[in-house]
């Protein structure tokens, strides 16, 4: 049985039948009662004939079910750090996680064959972490979640760290060296700024949801909400633990240098 796209209505408007499509947009459905009706019977119930309209909804892009993670990709390592709430929000979502501690090398994961590593790291993010970036060359996806300050930082995991780290770097201009110094933490005084529990749950609901879209390959999507929406494997997302709002910054593969 058809079933519309989830986020997706067909109801009765005040001059007749409305679709509310999966990106709130609303439209006046231009079809008798009794198509209408056809097509309600075919969306409700298993025994319904199907109409020929039904198939217009299917190319306008409205019929869909949920996107479900992956069988083969469902094994995904966490590497330490405050992964509790990850851990959770990746059975909830459908995965496999196993849980390693945060210095488990390149060898050992390969081994292991998980389809992503996700590294959580409750600070800058490691050095170890560039050690990791070959996971990409073997078909594993790579994940990191780092916190600076009151700000947590999702890279893109269709870009290594060490292109992301030179990205910033070259978008500190005159002041990567001091982004430098910030990373090496040495001397550092701070304030209170540990997420709390609420703030984790956050955090690792973003994180898996960037995982389960890459997992399940699906494209980013583009509407009157998100209509500069980048891709998750693309873009590195900054959110502020303390209003909730997140800023997302394309982020491109540094290209080879010429010798």
């Amino acid at each position: 049985m058809e079933t519309l796209k989830p986020g997706t209505a067909l109801f009765t408007g005040p001059s007749g039948a409305v679709l509310r499509d999966a990106a709130g947009e609303l439209f006046a459905v231009a079809l008798s009662d009794e198509a209408v009706g056809g097509v309600r019977a075919a969306l409700t119930r298993a025994d319904a004939p199907v109409p020929p309209e039904l198939s217009a909804f299917d190319r306008a892009g409205h019929l869909g079910r949920r996107a479900s993670w992956p069988v083969d990709r469902r094994t995904v390592a966490v590497l330490a750090g405050p992964g509790a709430a990850l851990v959770d929000a990746l059975r909830l979502a459908g995965a496999n996680p196993v849980v390693l501690p945060g210095e488990t090398g390149l060898d050992e994961l390969l081994e292991r064959r998980p389809a992503a590593v996700c590294g959580w790291h409750d600070g800058p993010a490691p050095d170890r972490w560039l050690d990791l970036d070959p996971l990409a060359g073997h078909g594993i996806g790579w994940q990191r979640i780092s916190r600076e300050g009151r700000h947590v930082l999702l890279e893109p995991i269709g870009v290594s760290h060490r292109d992301v780290r030179a990205r910033r770097l070259a978008a500190a201009g005159s002041g990567h060296r001091h982004l430098r110094a910030y990373w090496a933490g040495e001397n550092a005084v701070l304030g209170d700024e540990t997420p709390d529990p609420a703030e984790l749950l956050l955090v690792a609901a973003l994180a898996v949801k960037d995982l389960a879209r890459w997992a399940a390959d699906l494209p980013v999507t583009r509407n009157s909400l998100t209509p500069d929406a980048i891709p998750a494997h693309r873009r590195l997302r900054v959110l502020d633990l303390d209003t909730g709002a997140l800023a997302d910054h394309p982020v491109l593969p540094v290209p080879a240098s010429a010798p």
